[in-house]
C-alpha cells in the first residue's frame, strides 16, 4: 500500500471506530431495541460524521416525516387521509426518537401501512374474482402530486 494512502486509512479506521462506540459507556441512554439503536447510530452519522452535518431538529422530522409517507406510498393507493392525519402528531418526534427516545413513529407508521396493504390486498382480490367489465369509458388517474388521500376505504 502506498504511504500517502496511509493517513487517509488511520483517520477512516479511527473515526469508524469513535463512531461505532461513541454510545458506550453511557448506561442511561443508550437505545433498547435494534432498530432504535439503528437510528441512534445514523443519528450520529448525520450530525457528526457526515461531509455536510444536519442539524437534527424538529425541522428535520418534518422532512423524515413527509419524505417516508411520500417514499411509501407515491400514488397515494394505500394510506387514507385519516392516517396521513393520525401521522402528523410526530411532526415533532422524530428527532427526539433519534436522539434516544422511544421508537413509536415507524413502529405506527408501517402497522398503519400493512393494515392498509392487506385491505388493498383482499379488496382486489374480490373485484378480480368477478369479470371485468371493458365497454364502460372510465379513466385512472395515477400521478400522485395530482391526487389527494381518500378520505374512506371503498
Amino acid at each position: 500500500m502506498s504511504k500517502k494512502f496511509l493517513p487517509v486509512l488511520l483517520v477512516l479506521t479511527v473515526g469508524s471506530l469513535f463512531v461505532a462506540f461513541q454510545t458506550q459507556g453511557r448506561g442511561g441512554d443508550n437505545p433498547k431495541t435494534k432498530n432504535e439503536k439503528i437510528l441512534r447510530n445514523v443519528g450520529l452519522l448525520l450530525e457528526q460524521g457526515h461531509y455536510s452535518p444536519k442539524n437534527i431538529n424538529d425541522s428535520f422530522s418534518k422532512q423524515v416525516l413527509n419524505r417516508f409517507i411520500k417514499e411509501l406510498d407515491e400514488d397515494k393507493s394505500i394510506f387514507l387521509q385519516s392516517d396521513i392525519d393520525s401521522f402528523k402528531k410526530y411532526d415533532n418526534r422524530i428527532d427526539d426518537e433519534i436522539h434516544g427516545d422511544k421508537l413509536e413513529s415507524f413502529y405506527a407508521i408501517n402497522d398503519s401501512y400493512t393494515r392498509r396493504l392487506n385491505q388493498a390486498s383482499q379488496y382486489f382480490t374480490e373485484l378480480l374474482s368477478k369479470p371485468l367489465d371493458f365497454t364502460k369509458e372510465e379513466q385512472v388517474l395515477l400521478d400522485g402530486n395530482k391526487l389527494s388521500y381518500p378520505t374512506t376505504d371503498v
